[in-house]
């Protein structure tokens, strides 16, 4: 179980503190991405990944039947095979065959499955010394840590560190050098494996035709562990098993594009039974070379369990290639650590509730900032962001949340409280008003951003106005359902987004400008609100006579289309309207560059030069990229100058950014410096959350660059 929340602000507020991490932090996982993206570029990485995302979801429908053929063609091989129901069982197992052995040394390869069951303390306890032999997990044994990342454990670690830890343990200074630390590795540990009594090793793969074990490393510590001690253990969870070796070869195509940009690790071993020969008149013999036993501690741990859930069952198919931390904007920022329980970043955060309860990620849960990055480089295409919503609201259900923050979301929940809300707000803004912006006086959020005025006048209230200049003879029918933040701040930038689709022949109402989709009850975990919030909207857009239905929100169009079905599945008649509403739902940018390029919708040139901002949920769930670009060039004459990271998130977050305000400061800080470092004076995006928040930290730090909506941006140059 994990800490209390007192403890988990202590742990966050030492990784923000620490200039290390963050020197650790930004010298990887940077280089590990770029790394991935090169190595995805030389293959048919879609074609890969639902190759292998089919595969391992056949192999999780068939686990049962995986294991006991496992389990009876490693036995017919020389192997022993146990099941482990839960981590005590899998401690007590492995402990016993090492008092059997009367083992006084083991090393161990890198194993995720023996950090999650505690072995090495364990058998610590036991009295029998356990020498972790890959670099990264030495190194945080000597620092008495554990890991940080699922490939890299080390890799909070600054090289200066390192070598400041191998000096105590040589005794004398040592270089800080990579290959200086790596010789006194070489050399300190390569007398244990010949010393060792066991070796134990987890397994990337469990191959039930042959009951093959399948390792992937890149050090060579593995094979040493694997072949000089004269027992060797696996400790493996059930969901690594597979049916065939092309199921394996296929994890091997992407494993290590995935997790550290190779095209192929170092080494890749298939171990079938204990080492045997039948050189001498073709008598098999054990033990040769290698091991003269194998022993298999194949761990449920939860497992199971998970598999029964229509959901979670799809993060059983992760491979464990750490891709998902590499490109998490909080994990970035505080290291996983803070980010997790003992499995990190945000598979990390799906996977841990089911072994050690959801108590373990009850606060981390909230560094997720939902911006789907992870959903991208998944190789197994696991939804991590909506289970992570879904751990949110279990989390939530638990320890509760915030009283402020309850009272604001239960008020934000629907038209009626929602213009009352405003209203308090308008009233109290005045003071601290500035430019469109308030201006706090004082405290962290202060520091890192000005808030969103409310607008004197809501877009609603501008409906009619929009119906009077409705094109004579339009092409089609659009309801533009605004979303909150428009309605209430951005006003201008929804009164835009309706004159560009009249200007695509449209006949434009604004429906439902006062409600709100449930996106911040669904990021919060309230899940009962948002599901009473998505069924008011699906029974008011339903009626709707409209042939599409455009949100000039990315986000708010995700929620109403992807999340209203998941949320209200265990209702089939409410998930099959959901399901219908979403046929008539998009997004304003898809929508407009579609019909632009169709109508050939050319407005005047603007001499504008500008960089644009992939807003998160745009990039990652709509896979938007070149259509806004190709919008701002075509029709108004936009001179974009790229930036670099431009599909980042922004630090917003919905409301993290209000609760966890120095982490959000610091991914809006990344993303302010590479919008400067173009030297244009205006930023454009498509997504309100985006545009508040940039907005909002350009004008607390008095920048002078403007942000707006692309709808602002077509419709001036079309007006």
């Amino acid at each position: 179980m994990t800490a209390s929340k007192t403890e988990f602000h202590r742990r966050l507020d030492r990784a923000l503190s620490s200039e290390k991490l963050r020197t650790a932090l930004r010298r990887a996982l940077p280089e590990l991405r770029e790394r991935r993206d090169t190595r995805m570029r030389e293959i048919d990485w879609s074609g890969l990944r639902a190759d292998l995302t089919l595969r391992k979801a056949r192999a999780i429908d068939d686990l049962p039947a995986l294991v006991e053929r496992f389990t009876r063609e490693a036995e017919a091989v020389g192997a022993k095979v146990y099941r482990a129901v839960d981590a005590e069982e899998a401690r007590r197992i492995v402990s016993a065959i090492c008092r059997a052995k009367k083992a006084k040394l083991v090393v161990k390869s890198k194993s995720m499955a023996t950090e999650e069951i505690g072995l090495t303390d364990h058998l610590e306890s036991q009295g029998i010394r356990a020498v972790e032999t890959d670099l990264g997990e030495w190194i945080i044994q000597l620092a008495g840590e554990r890991p940080s990342h699922l490939i890299a454990p080390a890799i909070h670690k600054t090289r200066e560190e390192v070598a400041q830890l191998f000096a105590k343990v040589v005794g004398h200074p040592v270089p800080d050098d990579t290959a200086s630390l790596v010789a006194v590795a070489r050399t300190e540990l390569r007398q244990s494996f010949i010393d060792a009594d066991i070796g134990i090793t987890g397994g990337n793969a469990l191959i039930a035709e042959t009951g093959t074990l399948m390792l992937v490393t890149n050090e060579g510590n593995a094979d040493l562990a694997t072949t000089l001690p004269p027992v060797h253990i696996a400790v493996v969870g059930i969901e690594k098993l597979v049916p065939t070796l092309d199921d394996a070869v296929a994890i091997v195509k992407l494993l290590a594009r995935s997790g550290t940009g190779q095209k192929i690790t170092s080494y890749t071993q298939f171990i079938t039974g204990p080492s045997r020969s039948a050189d001498i008149e073709l008598k098999s013999q054990i033990g040769v070379h290698g091991p003269k036993e194998l022993h298999f501690v194949l761990i449920d741990n939860g497992r199971m369990a998970m598999r029964e859930d229509p959901f979670f069952r799809d993060a059983l198919r992760c491979i464990r290639c750490g891709a998902c931390s590499n490109v998490c904007p909080s994990y970035l920022e505080v290291g996983g650590h803070v980010f997790g329980h003992i499995y990190t970043g945000p598979i990390g955060l799906v996977v841990s509730p089911w072994h050690h309860g959801i108590e373990s990620v009850a606060h981390e849960q909230a560094l997720c900032m939902g911006c789907n990055a992870c959903d991208t480089v998944c190789p197994v295409g696991i939804p991590l962001a909506s289970l992570i919503t879904d751990v949110r609201a279990k989390a939530a259900e638990r320890t509760g949340m915030s009283w402020a923050k309850r009272v604001f979301l239960r008020q934000w929940s629907s038209p009626e409280r929602i213009d009352r809300i405003t209203g308090w707000l308008a009233a109290f803004q005045n003071p601290l008003r500035r430019n469109g912006n308030v201006r706090l006086p004082f405290g962290t959020l202060a520091q890192e951003k000005s808030l969103p005025a409310v607008a004197d006048n809501p877009l609603h209230y501008r409906a009619r106005e929009v119906t009077q200049t409705n094109p004579r003879d339009p092409v089609a029918q659009v309801a533009m359902f605004p979303s909150c933040i428009v309605d209430h701040f951005l006003p201008g930038a929804g009164y835009a987004a309706a004159r560009v689709l009249q200007a695509l022949g449209a006949e434009v109402h604004l429906v439902e400008g006062r409600r709100c989709c449930g996106l911040p009850q669904l990021n919060s975990g309230d899940r009962q609100t948002a599901v009473t919030m998505a069924k008011a909207a699906i029974e008011s857009l339903e009626r709707l006579r409209a042939d599409r239905i455009v949100i000039p929100s990315s986000s708010c169009a995700i929620t109403i289309v992807d999340d209203y079905e998941r949320i209200l599945a265990a209702e089939p008649a409410w998930a099959e309207r959901a399901r219908a509403l979403a046929q008539r739902v998009t997004a304003f940018t898809p929508f407009v560059a579609k019909a632009a390029r169709e109508r050939g919708l050319k407005g005047r040139p603007l001499g504008l030069r500008a960089t644009y901002h992939d807003a998160c949920q745009s990039a990652n769930v709509l896979g938007i990229h070149d259509e806004p670009r190709d919008l701002l060039r075509a029709v108004s004459g936009v001179e974009l100058v790229e930036m670099a990271e431009s599909s980042v998130c922004c630090g917003f977050g919905g409301s993290f950014s209000f609760e966890y305000p120095e982490v959000a400061n610091r991914v809006l800080e990344r993303k302010l410096a590479n919008i400067e470092a173009t030297g244009v004076d205006c930023v454009i995006a498509d997504n309100p959350g985006c545009l508040t928040h940039l907005r909002g930290g350009l004008d607390a730090r008095r920048t002078p660059i403007a942000v707006r909506h692309l709808a602002e941006v077509l419709w001036e140059s079309l007006s």
